[in-house]
């Protein structure tokens, strides 16, 4: 080995003779020096069993009267509650067991619902449905994106508890339909049914033809197409299952190698899997993709159509139109009896012109005859006149002393609720029966009329305590939102960007739009309150969209993703 400058390194080797000697002891340990271990416990507990079980615990807690006070949450749970939101949330679900719905925000009915999930507040699965439905039925119209949610979430209640209620009503109560397994389940349970009963939404998704789309439908023929033609579908399924059994069996049941689909329950609700699981596995017959099924109810609707059009007298038939003669014959007769019956039931209303000028005559004698008028007064009596004779609101005083106030008419649920508090001797509102409130006008020689008292149940209560909050005019914003609705060029973007932008709802587009904006996070919160939902749930239904389409998240976290700016460009408000 060399050194550079001073050359070759040499080593020595060096001997220690001796022994080497006894070693240092290590001293004994005091024990009273030890200090003492501490237990750490760490809990593996998820959101949603703390949720569960919390939800077991106060299944049965009470609430006394409290303020409404506001509260929204994406997740919603106990713990994300101020100890003020908590007795608002106690009392008011005490109200709706008792039937009563008061107004509230969504995270409240959210709550309520994950506890039904959890088997909270029931006993027999069948009063968990009923309870699910009128919960929905009660807020649906203040938060419409109930629909898109407990529409999933009651279809799995149904599934788990095996309960004997058809899948098609959830359909028709959300107005939109479930997952492809679930119609293809609920097809195969309707195809066994005597008569046939199919509703239209499910008759479309079995037709290669859309006959939304058509000309006739869309100007013209679309209550008689909605009429007919489930009843030309059943009539035509009845007659093969008598007379051709083989080609219904080859129709309506085929041999088919059922399929198994997993389907992910309760998603996206705070919802622990210990209870049901996590999946469940679907098993069922792909009905919607048997092709001779298809061409058949496909041929149906178009010999339909243009039997309609004909018949309105509509310009243009639909080629290529092919069905067997039996079936034919059959709709032909059909609608030859419906058609014909119906306009026979339509009396000819004729106006003889001279009978109605006697008649005018003779009324404006009898009413000169009953009036009596004092000089000096036919002013203030025309201008007493002049309020309209029916209207359906109840009128009630005014505490103020300034005149009468109407408010519109709404059925009442509490008994304490039907007896006004103090009714002065010249209240307009007499009590006529069950039912039914004369409103009149002490100073008016208008004959009253009686309004009769709906009932719909169940119906939201008018809360004073939410009134200020939430009775600020929604309609107002929401005509403003459509008026400056948002509007995107997607002419220079791919294909699947422009399948992305014709998914979306104009919400949701005017959501994007925001998001690109200065202040994303404020106008995103306005954008939210104005269609009943929450900002975390619009971006959540844009990035699946957007999942189904692109393949991506557009959205990240709450901007949108640097990536895709721009692609958002000529989105415009």
């Amino acid at each position: 080995m060399n050194n550079n400058d001073r050359g070759p390194i040499k080593f020595t080797e060096i001997d220690l003779g001796g022994d080497a000697g006894e070693g240092m002891r290590i001293p004994v340990r005091d024990p009273a020096a030890i200090t003492p271990s501490k237990s750490i416990t760490f809990s593996m507990e998820s959101r949603e069993q703390a949720f569960a079980e919390e939800a077991l615990g106060r299944a049965d807690e009470a609430g006394d009267p409290a303020p409404f006070v506001p509260f929204m949450s994406y997740w919603a749970t106990y713990q994300q509650m101020t100890e003020a939101q908590r007795k608002w949330y106690f009392y008011w679900r005490s109200e709706v067991r008792q039937g009563r719905y008061h107004q509230t925000d969504l995270s409240y009915v959210f709550i309520y619902v994950y506890e039904l999930i959890h088997q909270v507040g029931w006993t027999d699965p069948r009063e968990g449905y009923r309870l699910l439905d009128e919960i929905w039925t009660a807020y649906r119209d203040k938060f419409p994106r109930l629909d898109h949610y407990l529409k999933e979430w009651t279809a799995d209640f149904v599934l788990i508890h095996k309960l004997d209620i058809p899948l098609v009503h959830i359909t028709q109560k959300a107005g939109s339909l479930l997952s492809h397994e679930l119609m293809d389940l609920e097809l195969v349970r309707l195809f066994q049914d005597k008569p046939l009963q199919i509703p239209m939404e499910l008759l479309l998704i079995l037709s290669d033809y859309d006959v939304q789309d058509s000309r006739f439908y869309v100007e013209a023929g679309q209550e008689d197409l909605d009429y007919h033609i489930p009843r030309i579908v059943s009539l035509a399924a009845g007659y093969l299952r008598e007379k051709e059994n083989d080609q219904w069996k080859e129709l309506f049941a085929p041999d088919i190698p059922p399929k198994t689909t997993e389907r992910y329950l309760f998603h996206r609700a705070v919802y622990d899997a210990r209870l049901y699981g996590r999946l469940l596995p679907v098993t069922t017959i792909p009905i919607r993709n048997h092709a001779p099924l298809r061409s058949w109810v496909t041929q149906i609707i178009r010999y339909t159509e243009n039997k309609l059009r004909e018949h309105r007298g509509f310009k243009g038939r639909l080629r290529g139109v092919e069905i067997a003669p039996s079936v034919e014959r059959l709709v032909e007769l059909y609608l030859k009896r419906e058609l014909t019956g119906r306009q026979e039931d339509r009396p000819a209303i004729v106006i003889d012109s001279d009978k109605l000028a006697s008649l005018q005559k003779d009324t404006e004698y009898v009413r000169s005859m009953l009036t009596v008028e004092e000089p000096g007064t036919t002013e203030e009596k025309d201008e007493e006149t002049v309020a309209p004779a029916n209207k359906s609101s109840a009128v009630y005083s005014d505490p103020s002393g300034e005149g009468l106030t109407i408010h519109p008419v709404v059925a009442l649920h509490s008994e304490e609720s039907r007896e006004p508090a103090s009714v002065p001797e010249t209240d307009p509102r007499l009590e006529l029966g069950s039912g039914q409130v004369l409103v009149t006008d002490v100073s008016s020689d208008q004959e009253p009329a009686p309004i009769t008292e709906t009932d719909h149940s169940p119906e939201l209560l008018a809360d004073d305590n939410h009134a200020a909050s939430t009775d600020s005019g929604p309609s107002e914003s929401v005509e403003a939102t459509n008026a400056d609705s948002a509007a995107w060029d997607t002419s220079g973007l791919d294909e699947e960007w422009v399948r992305f932008a014709e998914m979306l709802a104009p919400y949701q587009l005017e959501a994007l739009r925001v998001l690109t904006g200065s202040t994303p996070n404020a106008d995103l919160n306005q954008v939210a309150d104005r269609h009943g939902t929450m900002p975390g749930l619009i971006i959540d239904e844009i990035n699946d969209l957007a999942m189904e389409t692109i393949g991506d998240l557009v959205i990240d976290g709450d901007r949108i993703a640097q990536e895709y700016m721009d692609c958002f460009e000529n989105l415009k408000g």
